[in-house]
């Protein structure tokens, strides 16, 4: 029987967007009815996770993000789940207030990448990284996490803030230079841990290699099988 996924999104708008369609695309269906049943709240106006907690404002952003579980339970929604890697920060407290149906992109993405390999890098913002959200869950499947350095990662947070959350495809040639230095570190694969850097693999062919493991596309599997879909996606 299926059950209705509730998803938090907005963070960025275009990542809710791409993330409804790899749902849609990773669905087995003939039919309508063969596709879950998804409410959506594109909650735009979430203050920027990153920003919040270095700010320390951490306890304000979840009172909204709280507000915006308890709306979805209140609607009907079975599970959960957020598309945005930095938001996990308050993965335990999604858990408890979703009575532990919440569905976790990074733990669902650490799951993938043992299987990839031992030795895996993480791209993410800078909240996610200071937090170390990928370091513990990949030290608990049995990986080594390996972050880019400081210049590379200022890098990655001009991909994310200064070009895709403003529209831009997002500079290839930039990003595949910081992913050549993680090659360079010994990493069997490269975690994309942000969302807005799923959207820039899903503008470009050339990132299609397995090597950039998309932990969205983790979420995704998971989203479609626990909500009584039939997977029919790559993963």
């Amino acid at each position: 029987m299926k059950k209705t996924l509730g998803i938090i999104g907005g963070m960025g708008p275009e990542a809710s967007e791409v993330f409804y369609l790899k749902l849609t695309q990773a669905t087995k269906a003939e039919k309508d009815q063969d596709h879950l049943n998804i409410l959506l709240w594109s909650h735009a106006d979430i203050p920027d996770r990153t920003g919040s907690i270095k700010a320390g404002r951490k306890e304000e952003l979840w009172a909204v993000m709280a507000k915006d579980v308890e709306m979805l339970k209140a609607c009907g929604c079975d599970y959960l789940a957020v598309p945005c890697n930095t938001s996990h920060v308050f993965q335990d407290r999604f858990e408890q207030l979703m009575d532990g149906h919440f569905i976790s992109m990074i733990d669902e993405a650490a799951s993938y990448a043992k299987t990839v390999g031992k030795t895996i890098g993480v791209l993410g913002t800078d909240g996610t990284v200071a937090n170390d959200l990928y370091g513990r869950a990949l030290r608990r499947n049995g990986c080594t996490c390996v972050y880019p350095d400081a210049d590379d990662q200022r890098s990655v947070m001009q991909i994310i803030y200064e070009q895709i959350k403003k529209g831009q495809r997002g500079n290839l040639a930039l990003f595949q230079n910081i992913c050549e230095h993680m090659r360079a570190k010994g990493c069997d694969a490269v975690i994309l841990a942000c969302t807005e850097l799923s959207v820039l693999k899903n503008n470009y062919t050339e990132l299609a290699d397995p090597w950039y493991l998309d932990a969205m596309d983790a979420l995704v599997k998971t989203c479609v099988i626990t909500c009584g879909g039939i997977y029919q996606g790559k993963l």
